[in-house]
């Protein structure tokens, strides 16, 4: 008598349906492929726990609320939890058991129950509310240094009126003096916070959010926009440079300058090229004639800053080449439109020039 060993036959409809979906994976799979490979800043925004260690008074406060409504949860939570298992451990019975007495109220019971939840919820309502006046109120005894800090899709403006300073990506303010942001978008809803430093808030079109804060630690902090806005969404980055008065008077001061000449003959040549594109329809670069568009990041000290696109890459001649040939391989949906057709002579010299303005 023979025996055989049978084997589960697989469908082809299920190899297909597999292999549909292991290639629709691959796909998807490709554009984040290409962007992982791609230089990034060394980009920090601080340590995970950056909420919890305030830099400023503003945020010591937003922690202190955070601390004190974790407590009084926790006490919650264990008194509810505690008298749960009380109940269980100490009134349980067995399946035989003679029914236990029946009581149908307790006056002392029911008021507590009452009375305890609503005494925290006011204490919580009156702590929270005089912390959200508190920062929503600027302490300074004089005016404050007023900033403009405009969100873009998908890179971040901050301008200065009473400095007449403006720049890109990065906000450098004093330490120890009183500061109110002007939060603004110019296209759709973005958000504006530097976990450290301030509280968030939304940069909505057509409306002046307003955050008063004082940053009293010098240092580099981090900031991004923590509202979806778009296909950059996640390249929308921002750092905070807080100096003392001394060195903030010298950024304010080569601020206003502008750029030095061009200093050998590619960086004469990377001007020519700048000047004689459309880059100039876009960008402004102080004291050069005719770049004064609005559009994009003002450029007059792109060279000094931290990145380039919202820390979509470093500042060097490299990545400002593979910047301008492609934006969009670098920072999917970017507005700005590639130069594939430049020669690499013209756009290793306007990449040079503009790595030059520091």
């Amino acid at each position: 008598m023979s025996s055989f060993v049978s084997r589960p036959r697989i469908s082809p409809r299920l190899l297909i349906t597999v292999g549909v979906a292991l290639a629709l994976v691959l796909l998807a799979l490709l554009p984040e492929t290409a962007l992982a490979s791609a230089p990034r800043p060394n980009w920090n925004p601080g340590p995970p726990w950056a909420p919890l260690d305030p830099k400023s008074p503003e945020m010591h406060m937003i922690s202190n609320l955070f601390w004190i409504m974790l407590v009084l949860s926790g006490i919650v939570f264990i008194g509810v939890f505690g008298a749960l298992i009380i109940s269980i451990v100490r009134f349980s019975a067995g399946p035989n058991a003679a029914p236990g007495p029946q009581i149908y109220g307790n006056r002392i019971v029911e008021i507590s129950w009452t009375a305890i939840p609503f005494l925290i919820l006011i204490g919580a309502f009156i702590i929270t509310a005089k912390y959200i006046h508190d920062i929503n109120t600027s302490q300074a005894a004089g005016p404050p240094l007023n900033i403009i800090a405009r969100g873009h899709q998908w890179w971040w403006e901050f301008y200065y009126p009473s400095l007449g300073v403006v720049t890109a990506n990065e906000v450098h303010v004093p330490a120890g003096v009183p500061l109110h942001f002007h939060v603004e978008s110019a296209d759709v809803i973005h958000s504006f916070w530097a976990p450290q430093l301030q509280r968030q808030i939304d940069a909505n079109p057509g409306q002046d959010n307003a955050v008063f804060v004082t940053m009293p630690e010098t240092g580099v902090y981090g900031g991004a926009c923590y509202e979806y806005c778009g296909d950059a969404h996640a390249w929308m980055k921002f750092e905070v440079i807080v100096q003392t008065p001394h060195d903030f008077a010298l950024w304010v001061k080569h601020q206003k300058s502008p750029p030095a000449a061009p200093s050998n003959s590619l960086i004469a040549l990377g001007r020519t090229v700048f000047m004689t594109h459309t880059c100039i329809k876009c960008h402004t670069i102080t004291g050069v004639p005719g770049a004064s568009g609005s559009v994009g990041p003002n450029l007059t000290h792109v060279g000094s800053r931290w990145a380039i696109a919202a820390g979509a890459l470093p500042v060097s001649v490299p990545t400002v080449m593979m910047w301008i040939h492609d934006p969009n391989a670098y920072k999917p949906g970017v507005l700005m439109p590639g130069y594939p057709l430049l020669s690499q002579k013209d756009l290793r010299a306007l990449a040079t020039y503009l790595v030059s303005l520091k």
